[in-house]
């Protein structure tokens, strides 16, 4: 009995230690997936508030809204708007249309467009919003922080975020720090 007692003993030391080996690959691999997903998603953007139409032209109509928005390279963005189409399904009786993403072919033409469009006084002449696409861990990150950034840029400070991190006068801070 007592043979068996140190062999079950053993077993489960041995299987305890591979579980916690197992979850720590699996934390890592999670964040790799994680960084991986973010970092494609730097070519996206996404736009609300455009009315939807049947048999609607979806890139066509973002190459000409953004050739409003960013004028200067107007020319480059039937060549680097590479995809763009509405998201979910469609909904006969809906109110709202549905969101609209969009990749770019070149980060400098996307970057260049998310700049231009806080200012674009056509997108706020049209009620259209832009807006980046972000991961549900950054955005949860972001309204997790947004309290601390509201109340700095209240302050007078310059604040903002950078992926799932905001930046309060060149301090980073993330969601798990105890500041919050």
């Amino acid at each position: 009995m007592n043979s068996q007692v140190e062999e079950v003993t053993s077993k489960v030391s041995s299987l305890e230690t591979k579980v916690e080996s197992l979850e720590k690959e699996n934390r890592v691999l999670r964040n790799k997936c994680e960084e991986m997903d973010a970092y494609k998603r730097r070519w996206n953007l996404r736009v609300s508030g455009i009315p939807e139409q049947r048999g609607e032209d979806v890139r066509k109509i973002l190459v000409d809204l953004f050739s409003k928005v960013s004028p200067e390279i107007g020319d480059q963005l039937i060549y680097t708007v590479d995809v763009a189409h509405r998201l979910g399904p469609r909904s006969e009786g809906a109110v709202s249309s549905r969101r609209i993403i969009v990749q770019f072919l070149s980060r400098n033409v996307r970057d260049q467009i998310w700049r231009d469009a806080r200012t674009a006084a056509v997108l706020k002449e049209r009620n259209i919003r832009i807006s980046e696409d972000l991961t549900q861990s950054t955005k949860d990150a972001r309204n997790k922080l947004w309290p601390l950034v509201e109340r700095a840029r209240k302050e007078g400070k310059r604040a903002g975020f950078r992926g799932p991190f905001a930046y309060i006068d060149g301090r980073r801070i993330s969601a798990d720090d105890q500041l919050i």
